[in-house]
């Protein structure tokens, strides 16, 4: 350990005078001194140390959640919900009730017990309960309004993110306002079921077919008028017209009549009103496609198209650049293109939470051209099955389908 320089004295002579004085005694002090102070520093610098290295004592574990009873049943509530310490159930239960205007009956004397075990024997004394303890009808129509607005706000948002251009707004109106008007208004119209018709699969009615066969001439026609009315249709040469008419007509025939299935009754609707069971159309003419028919309409139900989208859907079909004989293949892909883009920017705009939904409705072409070849070859099969011809338009369609599949 270095010496200490005393004030005024130079290090040498410091060191010198402590060594010539050993015997004396106040280099016995100075010495006696100095391993004093050399031993406090020693005290100290251990005592530090000893501090630092001892642990600290660890920290108290947290207090147990203390979970409120739940005002209404007693159950373990998870917090403050529309006013009052409720569980999950109680809270779902109220919501409910609310939103759904509920109105319950009691069987005893609206006086039943309601707790964790009997919450679910009488509702009009749970909800009796659930008003008693202070629970708040406002808070749920609040708390509704407040999901609403923030839906409304994402979907603005999500709007506002795609380019919605003045170009797509006016293909979308064209597209739909030529669509709604070559279709009946089905809520008005008043529908009707054949009667004395088979209830079991088997060969072609006759009768049935007529019916099917006199609406099938009718819906090309409206199907004509529609396709002119598609942006650019028009500009195709007379004979590039009907090679897209011919090959795109029974796709945009199933698309018409898939919106038109109900489920419940398992029947299609046609644009007279005549309703045909699956049975029905089997013997009407369809035969096996008729099962392909009936899935296709319940994949579309599933996706929830409007009229607007069948329509954009029926315009993409009809303008294809892949038909079999066409001469004008560039222009139909340019034509294709921006109906594509109206389906897609329509399609997010209406249901935005489903960004699968577009490639989804796309996927549903590919059906429409399986069952297509297969209507060709369903063509075959019926002329054998009528003694009488085929109607000259429907002849005309599927025969040329069945040329685009030899």
């Amino acid at each position: 350990m270095a010496q200490a320089s005393m004030p005024g004295v130079s290090p040498q002579s410091s060191v010198s005078s402590v060594g010539s004085a050993h015997h004396s005694s106040s280099g016995d002090s100075w010495d006696d001194q100095r391993s004093s102070n050399h031993q406090s520093d020693r005290c100290i610098t251990d005592q530090s140390s000893s501090e630092e290295m001892e642990p600290s004592p660890p920290s108290p574990p947290p207090p147990p959640r203390v979970y409120k009873p739940c005002f209404v049943c007693s159950d373990k509530s998870s917090g403050y919900h529309y006013g009052v310490a409720s569980c999950e159930g109680c809270k779902g239960f109220f919501r409910r009730s609310i939103q759904k205007n509920m109105q319950y009956v009691c069987h005893r004397d609206k006086n039943c017990v309601i707790n964790k075990v009997t919450r679910n024997r009488c509702q009009f004394c749970r909800l009796k309960k659930c008003f008693d303890v202070g629970m708040s009808k406002e808070s749920v129509r609040n708390d509704r309004n407040k999901k609403r607005k923030d839906k409304t706000q994402s979907l603005e948002k999500h709007t506002l993110s795609y380019n919605w251009t003045p170009e797509i707004q006016t293909i979308i109106t064209t597209v739909r306002e030529a669509h709604m008007a070559t279709l009946p208004d089905m809520g008005k119209l008043p529908k009707y079921k054949v009667k004395n018709a088979a209830e079991q699969r088997g060969p072609t009615d006759i009768e049935l077919w007529q019916h099917f066969s006199d609406l099938c001439t009718e819906t090309i026609i409206k199907i004509v008028q529609f396709a002119k009315k598609v942006p650019g249709f028009t500009t195709f040469g007379t004979a590039d017209q009907i090679t897209l008419l011919k090959a795109a007509c029974l796709d945009i025939l199933i698309l018409r009549l898939a919106t038109r299935l109900d489920k419940e009754s398992d029947t299609v609707t046609f644009i007279n009103g005549m309703m045909l069971s699956r049975t029905q159309m089997h013997n009407a003419g369809f035969g096996p496609l008729t099962d392909g028919v009936f899935t296709f309409a319940e994949g579309m139900q599933k996706l929830l198209f409007d009229e607007t989208e069948i329509g954009l859907m029926c315009s993409i079909c009809l303008v294809c650049g892949d038909r079999q004989g066409l001469e004008d293949i560039q222009r139909a892909e340019n034509l294709q293109e921006p109906l594509l883009e109206a389906l897609k920017a329509y399609s997010r705009r209406r249901i935005p939470d489903d960004p699968q939904r577009f490639p989804k409705m796309i996927m549903k072409i590919t059906d429409l051209r399986s069952i297509s070849s297969k209507g060709a070859e369903r063509v075959i099969t019926l002329k054998m099955e009528l003694s009488s011809p085929m109607p000259p338009l429907i002849a005309e369609i599927w025969e040329k389908q069945n040329e685009a599949l030899s």
